[in-house]
């Protein structure tokens, strides 16, 4: 099955308004994205190779959704030193379950006399 046109436009498209989203009224930070877009698909305009072409599509619609999910603009509140984060529906809130439990798990290892090595529990990053 080929890559139709309509897909790497559509991809071209979904990148396009997620950084739109992203970055509203940030318009150097917008301009830059839109350029990097621009310059990465047309370095790979002339690529024929299907699997080449169906994984940087699925690339460029990760790193859309990651910009409508994962991504907050901060915003600097009257001139003080107090910034906002500007959050719409389709941000994920994480509640850290996933950091609470690595860190129990650590605590844990490290109770039975197995040490993780540095104080953060990676083995290569601090001193214990």
């Amino acid at each position: 099955m080929s890559v139709a046109r309509h897909q790497v436009l559509g991809a071209y498209r979904n990148l396009l308004k997620a950084q739109k989203q992203t970055f509203k009224g940030d318009w150097n930070t917008l301009a830059a994205a839109r350029q990097r877009t621009y310059t990465e698909f047309d370095l790979k305009r002339n690529e024929t190779d299907e699997i080449k072409i169906k994984e940087q599509l699925e690339l460029a619609n990760q790193v859309a959704s990651l910009l409508r999910h994962n991504l907050a603009q901060a915003v600097q509140v009257d001139d003080t030193d107090v910034y906002s984060l500007k959050l719409n529906e389709d941000h994920e809130l994480g509640d850290n379950e996933t950091l609470r439990q690595a860190s129990k798990l650590r605590r844990l290892k490290n109770a039975e006399g197995k040490s993780t090595g540095g104080g953060c529990g990676s083995p290569s990053c601090c001193s214990a």
